[in-house]
């Protein structure tokens, strides 16, 4: 069963229904390249993809992600007291000495973790060339798979996961970034849902539909999904924890 403790919600930068008020530039973008919005799925999970002629155009995601980061590098999505939240839940069960955090654009994440979890080594990844803007942050495709990473984090935190062009790959690759025992936690809002998919966001699901998702994974089970703030405008942090490790037979 979900816990869902609710903490007073904090304002946003950046709105949760930015994504709606206006065409993106990034819609152009997909449109001049590509053409017609490419989405797939139904109310419970959206995809769009970016085929030129039947072929996955990677250059072109590439391209529509890094305008899209330098077009909103000022707002900060992420919210602290639940920075905070999440910080105290993953040390009540255990030293937490390293967190990886994906699609973090100015490196607000980075910077709340390691107040919160003080000497804690937080690192960042963000496709876009402006990574080398910001501190903890390296530039990198989180749908790819660093090798010095499997196993190494207490923690893999994301809000940035409707970015994903293929998120089974992007979640299969996360999951092998867990420790045994650490855990897996994606932030989920009414900007994530399936209606909102674009040509920046390309995907979009429920919390069903996600933690369905995950627990394809090997070891990752859905643990808890905790909630801040008030409906419509609530977030929610979905947790998954990772198998601890078996001993080997004697």
């Amino acid at each position: 069963m979900s816990e869902e403790p609710k903490t007073p919600p904090a304002t946003a930068t950046e709105p949760l229904g930015a994504k709606a008020a206006e065409t993106l530039p990034e819609e152009t973008l997909y449109i001049a390249e590509l053409g017609a919005l490419q989405r797939s799925g139904d109310k419970d999970m959206a995809q769009v993809s970016y085929l030129r002629e039947g072929v996955f155009d990677y250059q072109t995601y590439r391209r529509i992600q890094t305008e899209g980061n330098k077009r909103k590098l000022g707002a900060v999505f992420v919210q602290e007291p639940m920075i905070r939240d999440l910080a105290a839940y993953a040390e009540a069960g255990g030293p937490v000495t390293r967190i990886l955090c994906h699609g973090t654009r100015n490196a607000a994440e980075q910077g709340f973790f390691k107040a919160a979890l003080p000497g804690v080594s937080v690192l960042g990844t963000e496709i876009s060339d402006t990574a080398t803007q910001f501190p903890d942050t390296v530039q990198w495709d989180f749908h790819e798979m660093n090798p010095d990473w499997a196993g190494a984090f207490d923690l893999v935190y994301s809000n940035s996961w409707d970015h994903s062009y293929d998120p089974a790959k992007a979640f299969a690759t996360w999951a092998l970034c867990v420790r045994p025992g650490g855990l897996l936690a994606l932030e989920h809002t009414k900007a994530h849902q399936a209606r909102r998919v674009n040509a920046l966001d390309p995907f979009g699901t429920n919390v069903p539909k996600l933690i369905e998702l995950v627990e394809t994974l090997p070891g990752m089970v859905h643990e808890t999904t905790r909630v801040f703030g008030e409906k419509p405008r609530w977030r929610r942090l979905v947790l998954f924890r990772k198998a601890p490790a078996t001993a080997a037979p004697a």
